[in-house]
């Protein structure tokens, strides 16, 4: 089955693994991509981090491409190659000249379905992500950040790092990793994204080869998650301890939304306008007028059921309370007198302008397009998603604020150098 949306072609083959080709014009790279729905959020305790550990791993050999060495060939064809894992997401990626497109699928394709997982390099690369974890426990902004997300979801998968524990990693061994994969690397779970410099004939070639390649593998069940529902009920505090820490992080942030709602266009340009560069409220009061921080910032992370919305900033320890305390009057501001018609239109001004400048780079346009594919959502254009950043209104952001920035999903994480203070728990009212 092909589906044609304006300029984006899917195929659907018979065992479920999806096909999205990206044609682009004025470029001479492909961006090629194999996802697969897996990471930290289909884990439990006793496996977290193999996820992580298994996307490690296949670079040390897969059965076409044996050694590390084999495995690194695009690097010499002149291209980028890599790999990441999220909670609910592993992306095997390359991008290089559109000539060499086949080279870098097939690659794809050998490190997502054929690792050899040998056990000779489990205990090599456990060592690798052990330091990798020391290297996190060491980044104090990737530190809060997990706290927080261990906050908002502990006793939960998504309350779980992505990198996993270390009690688990030493645990685990090929067997893990195999049955891991073999459960996980299903079909019906891998999204085939191409995007670039692809005419007709070429994406002809490209179907034949995807479907040599992919559509043979075995159907078979697979996991599904465990769903999370937020109960929270009243303000919540966590404190990280770092004795050797010389400045406070801090992210304070709400609960909001599943990736899939329509909220996410007028929350897009929202959080624009109130934390993300120079021209923010957050900015211009924190850092600007009061000099509080260099860096302060805000974002969103949206899963499939649930999603939140936070500020970072990184203060001097003995300016927490005064931070938390700005950063709170902010929110009551945007809460009581909401945002102006011009800052409306000078957000999504910028925000078209940034989907803009990204869209011209094939890697993006295919996370754009392959992640929408992979969460099951209704793939919408590059040009019907500035659409709907266009029918964002002042108004519509309003009610959102109000909906959605309220006292009793209130949520702080710190790490600094200083016991628990309950006090600033106190800060945290609408």
């Amino acid at each position: 089955m092909i589906t044609h949306m304006n300029d984006v072609d899917k195929t659907v083959f018979p065992n479920g693994t999806r096909l999205i080709l990206v044609p682009m014009t004025g470029v001479n790279s492909v961006a090629t991509c194999v996802m697969v729905e897996a990471g930290s959020r289909y884990e439990t305790p006793v496996i977290n981090g193999v996820s992580h550990f298994l996307e490690h791993m296949v670079f040390k050999g897969t059965t076409k491409y044996p050694t590390t060495e084999d495995v690194n060939f695009i690097e010499r064809l002149g291209g980028l190659q890599n790999a990441y894992t999220d909670m609910d997401i592993t992306n095997y990626h390359n991008k290089l000249l559109a000539t060499d497109w086949k080279e870098a699928l097939e690659l794809n394709k050998e490190l997502a379905l054929y690792p050899r997982l040998e056990e000779q390099y489990i205990d090599k690369e456990r060592a690798v992500i052990l330091e990798e974890m020391k290297r996190y426990n060491d980044e104090l902004t990737a530190k809060v950040g997990e706290e927080f997300q261990r906050l908002m979801y502990e006793g939960t998968p998504l309350g779980m790092r992505v990198i996993g524990e270390e009690q688990a990693l030493l645990n685990a061994n090929a067997k893990t990793l195999q049955e891991y994969h073999d459960q996980m690397y299903t079909p019906d779970r891998i999204v085939v994204v191409l995007s670039g410099n692809m005419d007709a004939e070429r994406m002809s070639e490209i179907k034949k080869h995807a479907e040599q390649w992919f559509a043979g593998i075995p159907q078979k069940s697979s996991e599904s998650y465990q769903q999370v529902r937020d109960v929270q009920t009243k303000p919540a505090l966590s404190v990280v301890t770092k004795k050797d820490a010389e400045q406070a992080h801090l992210t304070l942030g709400v609960r909001t939304f599943g990736r899939g709602s329509q909220d996410r266009f007028s929350w897009s340009v929202f959080n624009l306008l109130f934390g993300v560069s120079f021209t923010s409220r957050l900015f211009k009061e924190i850092r600007e007028k009061r000099g509080l921080c260099y860096t302060v910032r805000s974002g969103s992370d949206n899963w499939d059921d649930v999603g939140y919305w936070s500020i970072y900033a990184g203060v001097a320890t003995d300016k927490v309370a005064e931070a938390v305390g700005a950063i709170m009057e902010e929110l009551k501001k945007a809460v009581g007198k909401g945002v102006t018609e011009e800052e409306v239109r000078v957000a999504k001004k910028r925000l078209l302008t940034m989907i803009s400048f990204r869209a011209e780079d094939p890697e993006f346009m295919a996370e754009f397009y392959g992640q929408q594919e992979l969460r099951h959502l209704p793939i919408l254009t590059i040009a019907e998603y500035f659409k709907k950043i266009e029918e964002v209104t002042a108004d519509g952001i309003n009610s959102l604020i109000k909906k959605y920035i309220v006292e009793h999903t209130l949520n702080l994480a710190v790490v600094w150098n200083k016991p628990e203070d309950k006090k600033l728990i106190e800060l945290l009212k609408i």
